[in-house]
């Protein structure tokens, strides 16, 4: 199919340039670069689907549709199997843990009244059935108790409570597990374009008038007359074809039509005009366009390298406006305008000044761009249509154009990086520009940075062995000049090494590796559709300060999960052993029922965790470095308030269950002339149930912090959590005042206390307090479990380890390769005079696939930990990485010559990063003997 193409078509398939005039496409959805390209027959004739036609006007060939296309492509990389998270695989190998202590439990406390029943009752010569009937029910009960079955409710109103709360700070969440995976990220890998910068070209520094700007800042622009800015205004009004548009829906956001470049200075043009002329609704450029009609314009070409635009002349007969490459545009300046507007000559100095303001601004990653414009004492319609009177002119200035960085870009990643989150910066863009662009906003720092740390392009990475690029992955803070598979290689490589990787983007090449991170973030107002269906959570307001916040709130529920385990396991070892050592000891009535152990059940599970997954963050959860893959769910902080909670907590139920009565004085009521001990029971195992539940309320309030001592801090924000501890002490006085004294309290275990009673029991809640504050007192080193910090240090020198062996690997290949290669090369020259020795040839073949075996046997012994859970993924990277190399079709088809996808992969890098010619026709040399030894 042949397709007829305009300005503000989408290319819906991959094409080849037939004819046309003046077309240029915007590959920012593809490449992530706001650069318009300009298509033509000799340079670049391969037009991309996704990608959009942004001036101009043509014809173009079909070749490649659907799946086949580089959007279809990147499509298909988006079907993937649901991975588990960090938190899945810590709580999946507790659950089994917890359950087991339960089920074990349970069948030693039925075990030990079974066999008590079978003694008592040989001995009395009654078998009651139904006390082994109790007995399954206890035990059965103790299970309920034990297995966290609400773990997962927990997990889940953490997650809701902090994704609702995440929206309030402009993240919607997409997949409710990535609140909790973002607490854990250690590496951010962000895209520049629209991440970390606006996607929007503007003029930030300019020479004007023999003065260096900066800034474009309204004050600092009063050095300059209203006249030059005027004269300046005119030209850049003029002398364009992009326009500017108010976008719909009120916002107040423009938005850029036409050439990027050509759009920064028709937005300077805006600022310079007052609050007045902006309040109106109307662009300025328009007025200008409007009172001086073009007469006749000269396209840019690449052979002039400028662009010209004639109108009639308020001094002169003809006003010629000029705009291009500095470099050249000087050469052709004979005058300069001066501050207030008139014109001087254009001396050595002068030259020397602006190719200094060149130097300078470039060297700052800036696009330079002159303006000039020349006065002709010549009627427009007798101008040469094809040959522009482009001499004597006289420079207006020279302004330096690029993508900015978002104003709260460096904070943020401040915040981040001191949250101990690495950041790096993954772009298209040239080195030069990605350097001076990570400078500014706060990535990199050549003079503070961590040894090691390093600025690595594409192409380099791309070549490099896959042991080399392991050895490389955590160092590089800048990838420039990259294609969406280093974006996915490195993300991949990041995790194999054990790193929790969270990735920004908003271009549909970011996809791929948007959906294989542990955390994909994608641009709400900037981002391409793709790129939001491909993530995990969207930034509404495309601001990078979101992301902070969002690793707060993951922080947050992770710290929330913990409290929860915190408390519910020292219920479940209280609950459990207290039945088991009261089965064990024959005791016929447990302390805890089965009724009262499903209150405690619901206590422990539905309400505590409501309770303690909606607390608010607390600001200093950003002050400790990320939980990581590694950080144990149970840590040693929190082994010793388990321990140490459960031993008091044990000591009071055991001896109340033993000495309770004397304690308590308790005595047998008499009833029809005789001693009803049964009672007594029941107001004895009322008395422990309504302690043991006072001890658990308290015993929640102490777990709101697992290091601090105060346990109060805060609390006054925690309306929910105020709340459902008011609303369990409200149901547990009814429960017992109300249930116990009527037929169902004896029937299902206790019965009501007296005053005396319920003192004792709020009492023995309370100085859980004190004895929390105590053993967070005790030396960690006395318990077991491991710290974070020792989890992330031990995690550290894996990883260490597992880079060095493969800097080693690296280094052994390339000498085994140094060494082999030359003996190679002779004994096939010999060969060729002396076809019986062949069997050299193979020796030498031999040895080198030895060495190279050899080599790869010792990187993975010594990194085999940590890519033994990742092989899946590896499989499917590298059939990811397949569908969308540049040699894909070329390997598939078996074809003699380079594929479409390689071809126009080659040619627009060529054009984008100014290689030269022999250099493409190197790299498809390569590719094609790289291709034949494969085959």
């Amino acid at each position: 199919d042949v397709l007829e193409l305009t300005a503000g078509d989408k290319i819906p398939a991959d094409c080849l340039y037939l004819e046309g005039s003046k077309l240029k496409t915007n590959e920012a959805a593809m490449t992530g670069e706001p650069i318009d390209i300009a298509k033509n027959l000799d340079k670049d004739p391969f037009l991309l689907s996704g990608t959009s036609v942004s001036e101009g006007s043509g014809r173009c060939l079909v070749v490649a549709v659907g799946g086949h296309s580089q959007w279809g492509a990147i499509l298909k990389t988006l079907i993937v199997e649901p991975q588990s998270t960090p938190l899945q695989e810590r709580l999946d190998a507790l659950v089994v843990k917890v359950g087991n202590f339960g089920i074990g439990a349970a069948i030693l406390t039925f075990l030990a009244s079974f066999i008590r029943w079978i003694v008592e009752s040989s001995e009395e010569g009654k078998w009651d059935g139904t006390k082994v009937l109790d007995f399954l029910i206890n035990s059965v009960t103790i299970i309920v108790v034990a297995i966290p079955e609400g773990l997962p409710l927990a997990i889940t109103l953490g997650l809701a409570f902090a994704m609702k709360k995440m929206m309030e700070d402009k993240n919607l969440v997409r997949r409710l597990e990535a609140c909790e995976t973002m607490g854990s990220a250690t590496q951010l890998n962000a895209d520049k374009t629209g991440t970390l910068t606006q996607n929007r070209m503007t003029v930030t520094e300019a020479w004007l008038g023999r003065t260096f700007f900066e800034s474009m800042d309204k004050k600092e622009l009063t050095k300059v007359s209203k006249s030059f800015q005027e004269l300046l205004s005119e030209s850049c009004a003029i002398n364009s074809d992009a326009n500017l548009s108010h976008k719909e829906g009120g916002s107040g956001i423009v938005e850029h039509i036409g050439s990027k470049t050509e759009c920064a200075l028709l937005q300077m043009v805006e600022d310079f005009g007052d609050d007045e002329s902006k309040n109106d609704g109307e662009f300025r450029y328009h007025k200008l366009r409007d009172s001086k009609p073009v007469k006749q314009r000269y396209h840019f070409t690449s052979a002039r390298k400028r662009m010209s635009t004639a109108i009639a002349g308020t001094t002169s007969a003809t006003r010629l406006h000029v705009k291009g490459a500095s470099e050249v545009l000087v050469e052709l300046c004979s005058k300069i305008a001066k501050p207030d507007g008139s014109v001087d000559s254009f001396s050595k100095q002068d030259e020397k000044n602006a190719r200094d303001a060149i130097q300078r601004m470039a060297e700052r990653g800036l696009r330079t761009l002159a303006i000039a414009y020349v006065d002709l004492n010549i009627d427009p319609s007798k101008l040469d249509p094809e040959k522009p009177m482009e001499e004597n002119l006289t420079l207006l200035g020279i302004v330096g154009i690029k993508d900015p960085i978002r104003v709260e870009t460096a904070d943020a990643i401040k915040l981040l990086r001191g949250a101990g989150v690495t950041v790096r910066m993954v772009t298209g863009d040239n080195a030069v520009t990605a350097r001076a662009i990570a400078i500014e906003a706060g990535i990199f720092d050549p003079d503070k940075e961590e040894k090691g740390a390093t600025i690595l392009e594409g192409p380099v990475f791309r070549k490099m062995s896959r042991a080399e690029q392991e050895s490389v992955a955590m160092k590089i803070r800048v990838l420039a000049r990259s294609s969406p598979t280093d974006k996915l290689v490195l993300c991949n490589l990041q995790r194999e090494l054990g790193e929790v990787v969270s990735v920004t983007g908003d271009g549909t090449n970011d996809a791929p590796a948007l959906k294989d991170a542990d955390v994909g973030f994608a641009l709400g107002i900037a981002g391409t559709e793709i790129a939001k269906e491909a993530c995990d959570i969207v930034i509404m307001d495309d601001n990078i300060k979101s992301m902070a916040q969002a690793v707060l709130w993951g922080r947050n529920v992770y710290q929330s999960i913990r409290k929860f385990l915190q408390f519910q396991l020292v219920v479940n070892v209280v609950a459990v052993s207290l039945n088991l050592i009261a089965a064990c000891a024959g005791i016929k009535e447990l302390p805890l029922a089965a009724v009262p152990l499903l209150w405690v059940n619901m206590i422990m599970d539905s309400m505590g965790a409501l309770a303690l997954a909606t607390e608010p963050p607390s600001a200093r959860l950003m002050d400790r470095q990320p939980f990581g893959r590694t950080a144990p769910l149970v840590n040693k902080q929190m082994w010793r308030n388990i321990i140490g909670i459960s031993t008091y907590q044990l000591i009071v139920c055991i001896t109340l269950m033993f000495a309770g009565t004397t304690i308590m004085d308790m005595d047998c009521p008499i009833v029809d002339g005789h001693e009803d001990c049964h009672r007594r029971t029941l107001e004895l195992n009322g008395f422990i149930f309504n302690a043991f539940v006072f001890m658990q309320v308290f015993s929640e309030i102490n777990s709101r912090r697992i290091g601090n001592l105060n346990v109060f801090e805060d609390i006054q924000k925690s309306g929910w959590f105020c709340s459902i501890i008011a609303l369990t002490v409200g149901v547990q006085v009814l429960f017992i005042e109300v249930v116990g004294s009527t037929v169902v309290g004896p029937a299902i275990g206790f019965v009501n206390l007296n005053t005396k009673e319920w003192i004792a029991s709020i009492v023995l809640g309370v100085i859980i307090l004190p004895v929390g504050a105590l053993t967070r007192c005790l030396p960690i080193s006395l318990f077991p479990g491991v710290t974070d910090e020792e989890a992330m240090a031990q995690a550290a020198e894996e990883a260490h380890k597992a880079q060095l062996a493969a800097k080693s690997l690296a280094k052994q290949e390339k000498m085994g390769l140094a060494d082999v290669q030359p003996a190679r090369e002779s004994i096939e020259s010999n060969d060729m005079g002396s076809p019986g020795k062949k069997h050299h040839r193979t020796s030498i073949d031999s040895v080198s696939s030895g060495i190279t075996h050899a080599f790869e046997a010792a990187s993975e012994a010594v990194i085999a930990s940590r890519r033994a859970s990742h092989n899946e993924d590896r499989s499917r990277l590298s059939s990811r990485e397949s569908s969308l190399s540049p040699s894909t079709s070329f390997r598939a088809h078996g074809r003699g010559g380079p594929s479409f996808r390689r071809a126009a992969t080659l040619v627009i890098s060529a054009n984008r990063f100014r290689l030269p010619m022999d250099t493409i026709q190197d790299d498809a040399d390569e590719g094609d003997e790289e291709t034949a030894a494969r085959s």
